[in-house]
C-alpha cells in the first residue's frame, strides 16, 4: 500500500510540475510532442551518435578502473558496453541517481564481478565524473555568465568547489579504509556480531579495491575519459535542445552555448534530488528552467523547451538501454570470462531484468506509435469538416468598442466562417454592421485576401467537398468580384494567395512545393520559387514593391524567410509564422511563438533583423493568428482563440485593433461559436471634398 501511495504522489508531482509549465506558457503536451515529431532527423541521429560515443568512453572507464582494482577476467568490451548502456536508462528512469545502482547489479548478476570491485568502479566513476562536470562549469558557464551577468564569482566559488571535490575525493578513496579501522576498534563482543563481521570484511575488501585503483596508475587516462564523456554528452543534448527549440520556441535556439548547457547542466541537478516524481518529469524541467532564468531567459518559454528535450532524450535513452539490456540477457557469450567456471551466476537470465526489458520495449513502441499518430493526424488534419457554431450579436458595450477602433473610417472585413455549414466568404461592413455572405460552394473556402483596390477578393477553394486547411494541395485559386459576385478560376492546385502591389497578379504556393505568380486576366504563370530538398514553402506574401517574398518555411526545419527573388538568397527572419508585408511595404507583421497563451504579433524591419512586439492580448481571446494590416496602415484585424491551436476546428473570432491604442481596447468583430479564420480587411478612402465655389 505504501509503495503504491508513493506512486501515486510521484504521478502527481510530474503532472502538476508539467501542467504548470504548460499552462504558463500557453502551450500543451500534444504541441510539445507534435514539435518533436516534427524535428529533423538529423537532430535525433546526431543525439543517438553521441549518446553511443559517451557510452562507449563511459565503457571503457569502467574497465579500466575494474583492471586497476585487480579483476583479472574482466567482461568483454561487449557486454560492458551493453552495461553501460543498461545503466545509463536506469539512471534517467529512477530519481536521485539510483539507478546507478544498475550498474552494480548488472556487474555482479550477470558477470559475477565481485561487489566490492563493482562498487569501487562506480564510486570512482562517479567522482571523476564530478570532477570533469565542474571543470565544465567553470570554463564554459561561470565564466560567460559572470561577464553577461555582471557577477564576480572570482577565487571564491572556486576554492569552494576544490573544497568540495577533495573532501568527496576523501571520503571514496579514504572513507572505507578508516570506517574498516573504526569497526575493529570497537569492543570484541560487538565485532562478533554476524552482520559486523560482514561489513568489516566488505569495508576491508572495498578499502583494498580502492587502493589498487589509486596505485595502478590509471587515474590520468580516467580523468580523460571522464572529461571526454562530459564533452560529447552535453554537446550531444546541446544539439538536441536547440533542435527543440526550433520547433518548440525559436528564439530560444538562438541563445549561446553556455545558456543552453547551464539550463541542461541544472536539469540534471535537478533530476538527481531525491524529489518524488515519475522519470524525473517535473524536476528536470523545473530546476533547468529556473537555472536559466538567472541568465534572462523566460523560465515558462524554457522549461518548455527543457520538457521537450527531456522527452526525446529519454526516447533515445530508452531504446538504447533496451537494447543494450536485451544484447546481455539474450548474448550466446553470457559467461564472461571473469567469473569462476563454478559460478552458475554469469550469464544467468535475470526475469526482473526480462521483465524490465518488456516493459521498456512495450513503452517505446506505444510511445513512437503515439507520436506518429500525433503527426499524421496533425498533416492531414480533419478527417470531417467542423459543425458550425452558434451564431449571436454585438452588444451595446461591443458595438461601443467597435465604433471606438473604426473611428470615422469605414470600410468592410472578409473572411472564412463555417456559420453556414461549410467554411464560406463572409463580410462584415461598418458602421453598418450588415453580415454578408460572398461564397456559398459546397466546397471549403478559405484565406480571403482583398485586392489594393478593394474590388476583389482571391482566395483558395478546395477541390473536395471538405479538405483541411493542413492540406497543401487539394486547393485552387479563385478571384471573387465584389461588385458583380462573379467567380473566376485563375489558378489550380494552388493555396494560400496573396495580391501583387499593382494588383494585376496573384503569388501563391503549389502543393508547398513551388511559389508561383499568375496574372489573373491571361491565366500566365511564372514560377518565383522552386522545390528546394527538404523545405516546404507556405503563406507566401510577395513586397508591394516587388523583388522579395515573405515565407513560412517548414520541413526539415520551421522559420519565417526573406526571400531575394532575383538570386534566390533566403534570409532567416526568425521562428514564428505568417510573416507578411503590410500594405505599402513599409515593415513586416509575425505571429510570434511568445506571449500569453503562446502567441503575439510582432513589427519586423525590411531587412528582418528586428522583431519587435507590437501586441499580445491580456484578455481570454489572447491565442492570436492570421494578422492583417488595413490598407490605410491604421487598424489590424486578426483571429484569436481562448484555448486550441487546430486551425480547422478551434473557435477562433475575429478582432479589430487600431494600432495606436492598448491591446485592451482591441474589438471583438464576430459572435460565432464556430470556426472563423483568415480576416482581412479594407478600409475606403475618406470621401474628398468638393471645391468650394469662387466667388464672383
Amino acid at each position: 500500500m505504501n509503495k503504491v501511495l508513493r506512486i501515486g504522489v510521484s504521478i502527481l508531482v510530474s503532472v502538476g510540475i508539467v501542467w504548470l509549465i504548460l499552462h504558463t506558457a500557453g502551450t500543451s503536451a500534444g504541441e510539445v510532442m507534435l514539435g518533436l515529431t516534427q524535428m529533423a532527423v538529423g537532430i535525433w541521429v546526431v543525439y543517438t551518435v553521441a549518446q553511443v560515443l559517451q557510452t562507449l568512453l563511459r565503457a571503457i572507464r569502467y574497465r579500466l578502473l575494474l583492471a586497476g582494482s585487480g579483476v583479472t577476467r574482466l567482461p568483454s568490451r561487449g557486454r560492458m558496453f551493453g552495461v553501460t548502456l543498461a545503466r545509463n536508462m536506469f539512471v534517467d528512469m529512477l530519481p536521485a541517481r539510483a539507478g546507478e545502482l544498475s550498474y552494480w547489479a548488472l556487474l555482479n548478476q550477470g558477470e559475477g564481478v565481485r561487489h566490492e570491485d563493482c562498487i569501487s568502479s562506480m564510486a570512482v566513476g562517479l567522482w571523476f565524473d564530478i570532477v570533469a562536470l565542474a571543470l565544465i562549469v567553470v570554463g564554459l558557464i561561470g565564466l560567460p555568465l559572470s561577464q553577461a551577468a555582471g557577477l564576480s564569482l572570482g577565487a571564491p566559488a572556486v576554492i569552494v568547489m576544490v573544497v568540495i571535490l577533495l573532501v568527496g575525493g576523501g571520503v571514496i578513496f579514504y572513507g572505507p579504509a578508516l570506517a574498516d579501522r573504526m569497526l575493529r576498534a570497537l569492543p570484541t563482543r560487538i565485532q562478533q556480531w554476524r552482520w559486523m563481521v560482514h561489513g568489516e570484511r566488505f569495508l576491508r575488501h572495498l578499502a583494498d579495491s580502492l587502493e589498487r585503483v589509486r596505485h595502478a596508475g590509471v587515474l590520468g587516462r580516467v580523468t580523460l575519459l571522464s572529461v571526454g564523456v562530459r564533452v560529447v554528452k552535453y554537446l550531444g543534448l546541446v544539439v538536441l535542445f536547440r533542435g527543440a527549440a526550433q520547433m518548440l520556441r525559436p528564439e530560444l535556439a538562438k541563445l549561446p552555448f553556455w545558456q543552453m548547457l547551464m539550463g541542461l547542466i541544472g536539469g540534471e541537478a535537478g533530476a538527481a534530488l531525491p524529489v518524488p516524481t515519475v522519470l524525473s518529469f517535473g524536476a528536470y524541467e523545473g530546476s533547468g528552467a529556473s537555472t536559466m532564468s538567472w541568465a534572462g531567459v523566460p523560465a515558462a518559454d524554457a522549461g518548455v523547451v527543457l520538457l521537450g528535450t527531456h522527452i526525446a532524450s529519454q526516447i533515445v535513452d530508452y531504446l538504447l538501454g533496451g537494447l543494450g539490456l536485451l544484447g546481455l540477457l539474450w548474448s550466446r557469450g553470457a559467461k564472461q570470462r571473469g567469473a569462476p567456471p563454478s559460478d552458475s551466476r554469469a550469464g544467468r537470465t535475470n526475469p526482473f531484468l526480462l521483465m524490465w526489458a518488456f516493459f521498456i520495449c512495450l513503452a517505446i513502441a506505444v510511445l513512437g506509435g503515439w507520436a506518429w499518430k500525433v503527426r499524421a493526424d496533425t498533416r492531414a488534419g480533419l478527417g470531417d469538416p467542423p459543425t458550425k457554431g452558434e451564431l449571436t450579436s454585438m452588444g451595446p458595450h461591443e458595438i461601443a468598442a467597435m465604433d471606438h477602433v473604426w473611428g470615422n473610417s469605414r470600410g468592410f472585413v472578409v473572411w472564412s466562417s463555417i456559420m453556414y455549414g461549410q467554411h464560406d466568404l463572409v463580410r462584415f461592413d461598418w458602421p453598418s454592421g450588415k453580415l454578408t455572405r460572398l461564397t456559398s460552394s459546397p466546397f471549403t473556402d478559405s484565406t480571403p485576401k482583398i485586392s489594393p483596390t478593394g474590388k476583389q477578393v482571391v482566395f483558395a477553394r478546395s477541390r473536395q467537398e471538405w479538405v483541411s486547411f493542413r492540406n497543401l494541395e487539394e486547393w485552387d485559386i479563385w478571384v471573387l468580384d465584389l461588385q458583380t459576385h462573379k467567380e473566376k478560376l485563375v489558378a489550380e492546385r494552388g493555396a494560400e494567395p496573396c495580391w501583387t502591389g499593382d494588383g494585376k497578379s496573384v503569388v501563391f504556393h503549389r502543393g508547398g512545393k513551388q511559389v508561383v505568380q499568375v496574372e489573373v486576366d491571361t491565366g500566365k504563370e511564372t514560377i518565383l520559387l522552386d522545390e528546394r530538398p527538404g523545405v516546404i514553402w507556405t503563406g507566401p506574401v510577395i513586397d508591394p514593391a516587388g523583388g522579395r517574398l515573405a515565407v513560412t518555411v517548414r520541413g526539415r526545419r520551421r522559420y519565417t524567410a526573406l526571400v531575394n527573388l532575383a538570386d534566390g538568397n533566403v534570409t532567416q527572419v526568425g521562428g514564428g509564422c505568417q510573416l507578411s508585408f503590410v500594405p505599402g511595404g513599409a515593415w513586416l507583421v509575425l505571429v510570434e511563438s511568445a506571449g500569453n497563451m503562446g502567441t503575439r504579433f510582432a513589427r519586423v524591419s525590411l531587412d528582418g533583423k528586428t522583431i519587435t512586439p507590437i501586441f499580445d492580448s491580456p484578455g481570454y481571446w489572447s491565442h492570436e493568428y492570421f494578422p492583417r494590416i488595413s490598407n490605410d496602415g491604421r487598424l489590424l484585424v486578426y483571429g484569436a482563440a481562448r484555448e486550441g491551436h487546430e486551425h480547422d476546428r478551434a473557435d477562433y473570432e475575429i478582432f479589430l485593433w487600431r494600432l495606436d491604442d492598448p491591446p485592451e481596447k482591441a474589438a471583438r468583430l464576430s459572435f460565432h461559436s464556430g470556426n472563423d479564420q483568415w480576416p482581412d480587411i479594407w478600409v475606403l478612402p475618406p470621401p474628398q471634398k468638393k471645391a468650394s465655389a469662387s466667388r464672383k
